[in-house]
């Protein structure tokens, strides 16, 4: 399906050279209110490719904003991942075919959705080494803190938020 590469560039099916990282963006003066398709009608702030981690920062950037992200998760070994999203407020990933379409917040690996504070939530799948699957974080900050971090584990892999070597996106869809 896709080659293995170990640098920052990775090359997929038909010859697509996919870059490291993962494409974020920010949409300003709304929050998406737990609406999985409330992005495809809105005006992107700002767009900037995550390098390293995928998070929003705990610097407090106001309210009434929400953050999509997307790009691949190549694992690097066979096994069940967890995976983890800690955020103030609603925060959903997908992993799969479901993050290119048909996503909703029933069926996201992790559905840590609504108004709260800091809240951690997990969902774990079997993936295979090598395999470049689609992924989607989904955040929006309504009130009070901000934060949203991914993470992930396996039982031979300890819980972190270095996605180095493990995140990519096309650069030609800016995305999935």
């Amino acid at each position: 399906m896709f080659s293995s590469f170990s640098g920052s560039r990775a090359f997929g099916r038909k010859g697509i050279s996919y870059l490291a990282g993962v494409v974020a963006r920010r949409y300003n003066g709304g929050y998406f209110a737990d609406d999985v398709t409330w992005f495809a009608s809105q005006t992107v702030s700002s767009t900037t490719i995550q390098v390293g981690s995928i998070s929003e920062s705990a610097d407090d950037d106001g309210s009434d904003f929400s953050y999509q992200w997307l790009g691949y998760f190549r694992p690097v070994t066979s096994e069940t991942y967890t995976f983890y999203l800690s955020s103030d407020d609603a925060s959903y990933m997908w992993i799969g075919a479901n993050a290119r379409s048909g996503f909703t917040t029933s069926n996201a690996i992790v559905n840590n959705g609504g108004l709260h504070g800091p809240i951690e939530v997990s969902g774990s799948i079997a993936l295979t080494a090598g395999v470049y699957y689609p992924i989607r974080l989904q955040f929006g900050e309504r009130g009070g803190g901000d934060i949203c971090t991914f993470s992930f584990s396996t039982p031979t892999i300890s819980k972190t938020t270095n996605t180095t070597g493990r995140t990519f996106y096309n650069p030609v869809t800016m995305g999935i």
